[in-house]
């Protein structure tokens, strides 16, 4: 996640006229995307955008191109940019009828975008898309009702990743698979303690919304309840973060300014600068920080409580064909390519976590090697420990992620304390959810 302004464009040469499209999409928002009729001659020009940094984009254009040459009366213009800025242009976008034929979305925005009529239904009519080797119940996290509106694009999982050659160096042994929130406190201060200050355990964990899920189903809880609405209390929040700030304060977790930076993405997390020893993340994202950095690093599941580790599969992402597209065929075709095709399953690697696909998933685990197999591996490991999937989130998700950033930030700078933190997220998450 970052906060850049502009979107990030990958070179591609041979698409003069779609890299032109895409740079004018960026200045007028509204006024591109699929919003143009771009076919000629039999040939049709489709836009495709998502979020990731540099490392995701390159496998996802390999990708890209490999449905291209699968596809020669196809081509695809692309744009990307990191999470907070992509979502920011995409609702602009959207509101002005000009989003890319294809669009990556966050599972905290299906709801809102479903209810809106912006995402096409995918199981029927020309964007139709086979869903057949794709686990029904994962495939069904895309599901608003009846309707098929969005398909997973890789399966993730929580987990702590964890910078193994900063811990050798240190003295400090990997923490056992096993471990639990105790254990993470007494690791997380010898680190401390060890590096005479100069390194944190961990990245401070309270600013992260989906830390806080996986804390809640630890204790049998939810975030929301089957109609919407909060299934948490002030309470369970103010313990979440007053246990953060317990880590903050003794050095444990990364002061407030560290912590800051977990919104630019990998290659400025304490993590990747060395100021920290792990960091809550996707398993998803293990390849980006494994390219920000020159240490060895590994996955490890998240502490436990009461033998559950709140861990689930998880759509890292999902792709979604616009509404309004012009050509909702070929970005269908576009779409499954993306999560059936075992060409595309070896562009893309773990860059998303594991290949849609199950057929095309157990072929590359077969196979897998570096940060794929370290990735493959995690997930084969801990599959037992994987709760159920909760239903999609309701419209209003994504604003309850940024206002956990905004609020626990207070409460990391010392402007407020946890229990009045939790008590102003409480009213304001619930006017966000209508409640």
């Amino acid at each position: 996640m970052t906060l850049r302004t502009t979107v990030q464009r990958h070179p591609r040469s041979v698409r003069t006229l779609a890299v032109a499209t895409t740079v004018v999409c960026s200045l007028t928002l509204a006024a591109c995307g699929s919003g143009s009729d771009s076919s000629s001659g039999g040939k049709v020009k489709l836009s495709f955008s998502w979020w990731g940094d540099a490392s995701r984009a390159k496998a996802t254009e390999d990708a890209v191109a490999a449905f291209e040459k699968a596809h020669p009366n196809i081509t695809v213009s692309t744009q990307y940019a990191n999470f907070a800025s992509y979502n920011q242009k995409l609702a602009t976008q959207i509101a002005g009828g000009g989003a890319s034929d294809l669009i990556q979305i966050d599972w905290g925005n299906q709801s809102q975008y479903a209810k809106s009529h912006t995402l096409l239904d995918l199981s029927t009519g020309p964007g139709k898309v086979d869903l057949s080797g794709l686990d029904p119940k994962f495939a069904g996290s895309g599901k608003d009702g009846d309707k098929q509106v969005a398909v997973p694009f890789g399966q993730a999982t929580q987990s702590f990743v964890v910078d193994t050659t900063k811990l050798q160096s240190l003295g400090v042994p990997v923490p056992q698979a096993s471990w639990t929130w105790d254990d993470l406190r007494t690791y997380a201060q010898a680190v401390h303690d060890k590096s005479g200050g100069k390194v944190a355990g961990i990245s401070d964990p309270g600013t992260t919304w989906a830390a806080f899920q996986s804390w809640l189903l630890q204790r049998g809880k939810q975030l929301y309840t089957g109609d919407g609405k909060l299934a948490f209390t002030k309470d369970d929040l103010a313990q979440f973060w007053n246990f953060c700030t317990d880590l903050r304060k003794s050095g444990a977790a990364t002061p407030a300014n560290q912590t800051a930076t977990l919104v630019s993405g990998p290659a400025e997390d304490p993590l990747a600068k060395g100021t920290a020893a792990a960091e809550w993340d996707y398993d998803s994202i293990y390849a980006s920080h494994a390219a920000a950095t020159k240490d060895t690093l590994a996955l490890l599941p998240l502490p436990g409580e009461s033998g559950r580790t709140g861990m689930y599969a998880k759509p890292s992402m999902l792709l979604s064909v616009y509404a309004r597209s012009k050509h909702p065929k070929e970005a269908a075709e576009l779409l499954s390519f993306l999560v059936n095709d075992p060409k595309a399953a070896a562009a893309l690697g773990t860059s998303r976590g594991l290949f849609p696909n199950l057929a095309v998933r157990k072929q590359q685990a077969a196979t897998a090697t570096g940060n794929d197999k370290v990735v493959s591996d995690f997930e084969a490991a801990n599959a037992s420990q994987l709760a159920a999937t909760p239903t999609a989130p309701p419209k209003g998700d994504g604003q309850l992620i940024t206002l956990m950033q905004r609020i626990y930030g207070a409460v990391s700078f010392g402007q407020q304390s946890p229990e009045d933190a939790a008590g102003s997220f409480m009213q304001q998450a619930n006017q966000i959810l209508g409640q």
